[in-house]
């Protein structure tokens, strides 16, 4: 599958068999992860993978963003820096959410849903997971066989989402 291909062809799985996800197949995903750009190269996240049920489920208590139990959560989180400031947390996120977008398009390509997930508090994870003070939750991914195959949501045509040079001015083809 090309790129062009997974990025059109995936879509938020929110329903998932209970067939388990094999370590190897995790694996790839993380190094996916990996491989994604971060800010001045800081590789600032980490990869927390929860596979055991009563983990997850104490996850999922706290996270009205997950519906269903999948088989699989990667919590994504920053490890801040001693003096982290506005812009440094700005980074982060946008570095998790890249690392994520990689992970979610691999999963794809390789016949996995995903989903990432935002509504969460982000304190019961910090506990749950024994997170040191200086590693904050961004995003939690979940991961598993999809059980559904969503029609691709409707996107806005390019002349009403982009401009040449400047805002405002048609984009022309």
């Amino acid at each position: 599958m090309d790129v062009l291909e997974a990025i059109k062809g995936r879509r938020s799985i929110r329903k998932y068999t209970d067939q388990s996800v094999s370590k190897e197949l995790i694996e790839i995903l993380l190094d996916a992860a990996r491989w994604a750009p971060t800010a001045s190269n800081q590789q600032r996240w980490r990869f927390i993978v929860l596979t055991d049920h009563s983990t997850r489920e104490l996850i999922r208590k706290c996270s009205p963003g997950i519906f269903v139990g999948p088989p699989v959560y990667v919590v994504i989180c920053a490890e801040e820096t001693a003096n982290a400031g506005e812009w440094d947390r700005k980074t982060y996120l946008a570095d998790c959410s890249i690392a994520a977008q990689n992970m979610m398009l691999a999963a794809h390509a390789l016949g996995l849903g995903s989903c990432v997930i935002l509504s969460y508090s982000p304190t019961a994870i910090q506990e749950i997971l024994d997170l040191p003070e200086s590693v904050r939750p961004m995003l939690v991914v979940t991961l598993g066989h999809p059980a559904e195959d969503p029609e691709p949501p409707a996107r806005r045509p390019l002349d009403e989402i982009a401009y040449e040079g400047e805002y405002g001015r048609e984009w022309v083809r």
